[in-house]
């Protein structure tokens, strides 16, 4: 999976004031690692005994992001719950509220430093935090299929927007930066196609969150189109690693190993 960050990048001094590097290893599970690479923000993750300002911080649960400085240093943001919903300077108080208050899904706002350089940014609510966090549309990446149905380019745009997209089963979902899985769907699991240097790749998304304002619960997901989408990833798997393992044999064979060769 294409992502914003390479996981050579993690910053590993960061990670171990937060305790969560130790004996060579980053003591997260994959899915927030992904998160982190792919510019979202993990789930709320506990975070022990930590040390700022000359105080410790007997526990604290917060969020992780990464974030990028104009320099290229790659630093660890943690997110900690507010009491209060923390202000976004781009946006004005009406725009905040919809946003926090009225279950808005997100806003589009262009702006940028210096002029003559602005961009465009998705910025949505996190109730978990209570912050306000934003994203550029094109650093997401969409999906080709979703459920084995192709999406329009229209459909694409709106995925990277954070809007609404429905499939012609009826299935819902959005991207949302704010969530570690980084969609939201009225399907508890979905079954991606996304194109990766020139080949499709497919990614089975489990335990999403349903989407927001949602006034139903979420449905299952064995949809017609999900379980031949899931039928389609299990044969591309089981064809790849055969695949894989004639290209080694084929390689093994040039070098001269055979099964039971003493080199």
């Amino acid at each position: 999976m294409e992502t914003i960050f390479v996981e050579e990048e993690l910053p590993v001094a960061d990670l171990q004031k937060l305790g969560l590097f130790r004996d060579g290893k980053i003591l997260l599970e994959p899915d927030a690692v992904q998160a982190l690479l792919s510019g979202r923000r993990t789930e709320l993750i506990g975070l022990s005994n930590l040390q700022a300002d000359g105080f410790v911080i007997e526990r604290l649960d917060a969020k992780l992001s990464l974030d990028r400085s104009p320099d290229g240093i790659v630093v660890v943001k943690a997110h900690p719950i507010y009491k209060d919903a923390q202000p976004h300077p781009q946006l004005n108080e009406h725009e905040a509220a919809v946003l926090s208050e009225k279950g808005l899904a997100s806003i589009r706002k262009v702006y940028g430093n210096p002029p003559g350089k602005s961009a465009t940014y998705v910025i949505e609510y996190d109730p978990e935090t209570k912050e306000f966090v934003s994203y550029r549309p094109e650093q997401v990446k969409a999906p080709e299929k979703v459920n084995g149905e192709k999406l329009t380019d229209k459909q694409k745009e709106d995925f990277r927007n954070g809007d609404l997209v429905t499939l012609s089963d009826g299935t819902r979902f959005q991207h949302r930066a704010s969530v570690s899985k980084g969609i939201l769907s009225d399907r508890k699991a979905l079954v991606l196609s996304v194109l990766l240097d020139g080949g499709i790749s497919y990614l089975l998304i489990t335990g999403i969150r349903n989407l927001i304002g949602a006034n139903t619960p979420q449905k299952e997901a064995y949809t017609k189109g999900y379980k031949e989408a899931l039928e389609d990833m299990q044969r591309h798997q089981r064809s790849t690693g055969e695949l894989q393992a004639q290209q080694l044999a084929d390689e093994n064979h040039k070098r001269g190993y055979s099964r039971g060769s003493s080199r």
